[in-house]
């Protein structure tokens, strides 16, 4: 197996924290991970992406290819990656920042993670929003797997952190069929 991951945003939104986490939870699971982090010169509002690649060996090559699956916090972001996608991409967009739907040829996951993380608290949680909705969807993690490594990482805004990825996984759970 060999999953691709990008969270694609800019900075400010949690984009290498997110990144760090899903990483971490994969590494859990014993996988292998790559994981390669930029953020443009200015430290809030520059572009910011994080990719993951999750594989089963260390041989494997260890960056990005083709996105399986992407998640888009900002227009910028998801400029820069949709072409990466294929038919079996899943693109995960914030509705509140994305005003491009993703191309016909990709699964597409509209999220509300901006206005769900303000209603919760602190607007940073909207990429613990997302995260909860990709868990949801690849079913790669279970809400109690998430929560495990939530507690260990998210520091001082845990209890926000936990609230938007059960927010998240509530939003991603409605598309499963």
């Amino acid at each position: 197996m060999r999953k691709e991951i990008v969270i694609a945003g800019f900075g400010g939104q949690g984009i290498q924290r997110l990144g760090g986490i899903l990483a971490k939870a994969l590494d859990d699971k014993g996988f292998f991970i790559s994981l390669k982090s930029n953020y443009g010169p200015a430290a809030r509002g520059g572009n910011s992406f994080s990719q993951i690649v999750v594989k089963e060996s260390l041989e494997d090559w260890p960056e990005v290819l083709m996105v399986d699956i992407l998640v888009a916090m900002s227009q910028e972001g998801y400029n820069a990656w949709i072409s990466k996608t294929s038919l079996e991409s899943k693109v995960f967009f914030d509705v509140d920042m994305v005003k491009t739907a993703p191309p016909p040829h990709a699964h597409q996951y509209p999220i509300p993670a901006t206005k769900v993380a303000n209603e919760i608290g602190p607007q940073i949680v909207a990429n613990m929003v997302m995260f909860g909705a990709v868990a949801a969807v690849t079913g790669f993690f279970s809400l109690e797997n998430l929560f495990g490594v939530i507690k260990k990482e998210a520091g001082k805004f845990a209890d926000a952190n936990l609230e938007a990825v059960k927010e998240g996984y509530k939003l991603g759970s409605m598309f499963q069929s």
